[in-house]
C-alpha cells in the first residue's frame, strides 16, 4: 500500500491521539484510512469512477443514462395523443425574442410520421437525422431506427448516451400510434403521455381525462396540459 505523508496542526494531531486512545482505532493511520473511506462512500460515484465512463455501477446501474434521462426531463413540456382519427403531437415553444425565431420541437418526417422531441436540441437532430435518411416505412421501423441510434452511444465508455427523448407519433400503418423513447433506446406504446419538465402535471391531467375522443376534442385538452399562458406548438398526424 502506498504511503501518504502530510504535515497537519497540531491541536488536529492532538484529536487524533485523543481519539486513538479511547481505543476504536489502534493507531492515527488506521483512523485517517477509515474516515477517507467514508468520505469517498459518502461523496457518491464521482470519487468511485462510475459516472466518470459509461460502464456499469456494482449495483447494475449506467448512471451516464441516469444523467441523460435527467437531461431529457429537464426540458420544454412535450406530449401527445391517440385519437380515434390520428395522433396529436403538441410541444412547448422554446422562448423567442426579436432577434430569434425561435426553434420547433415537432418535426415532421412525412405524411405519416412525425416525432417531438424533449431534452439538448443538437442530440435530437442527430437522431431525427438518422431516422429521415432512414425512411422508415412502418411503425417497427421508425422505432428501431431510433432505439438504434439512442441505444448506440450507451455502449462506449468513451461516448456520452444522447440526452433526449422521444415521441413518435405513426399512423404507417394506418392505426394511430404513439411510442414514447427513453434515451436509453426503450420503447413504450402509450395512448397519451407527456415528457419534460411539466410532465408529471400533464400526465396527471391525461390520466384523469384521456377517453376515445377525436383531434378537435384532443385540442381543447391543451390549455389545461400547458397553461393558458404558454405558448406552444402542435401538430396532426393523420391520414
Amino acid at each position: 500500500m502506498a504511503e501518504i505523508r502530510t504535515a497537519i496542526p497540531e491541536e488536529v494531531d492532538a484529536y487524533l491521539d485523543a481519539l486513538v486512545q479511547k481505543g476504536v482505532f489502534s493507531n492515527k493511520a488506521e483512523l485517517v484510512r477509515a474516515a477517507l473511506v467514508s468520505y469517498v462512500n459518502a461523496t457518491g460515484t464521482f470519487f468511485q469512477g462510475f459516472d466518470a465512463e459509461n460502464v456499469f455501477a456494482p449495483d447494475g446501474r449506467l448512471y451516464q443514462v441516469e444523467y441523460a434521462r435527467e437531461s431529457a426531463a429537464r426540458g420544454g413540456t412535450a406530449a401527445g395523443i391517440v385519437c380515434e382519427d390520428g395522433v396529436l403531437l403538441t410541444a412547448e415553444i422554446p422562448g423567442k425574442s426579436k432577434l430569434t425565431a425561435g426553434g420547433k420541437k415537432i418535426q415532421s418526417l412525412g405524411e405519416h410520421l412525425a416525432v417531438v422531441f424533449s431534452g439538448l436540441v443538437g442530440d435530437a437532430a442527430l437522431v431525427v437525422d438518422e431516422l429521415r435518411s432512414a425512411g422508415p416505412k412502418t411503425t417497427d421501423e421508425a422505432v428501431r431506427t431510433t432505439r438504434s441510434t439512442l441505444h448506440r452511444f450507451t455502449l462506449s465508455r468513451t461516448q456520452r448516451p444522447l440526452g433526449v427523448a422521444f415521441l413518435i407519433a405513426s399512423l404507417l400503418d394506418r392505426k394511430p400510434k404513439l411510442i414514447y423513447m427513453d434515451p436509453s433506446g426503450a420503447a413504450v406504446e402509450t395512448f397519451g403521455t407527456a415528457m419534460g419538465r411539466g410532465a408529471p402535471a400533464a400526465r396527471e391531467i391525461l390520466e384523469s381525462r384521456y377517453r376515445k375522443m377525436r383531434l378537435s376534442d384532443a385540442e381543447r385538452l391543451l390549455a389545461d396540459l400547458f397553461g393558458r399562458e404558454t405558448p406552444i406548438e402542435s401538430l396532426r398526424v393523420t391520414t
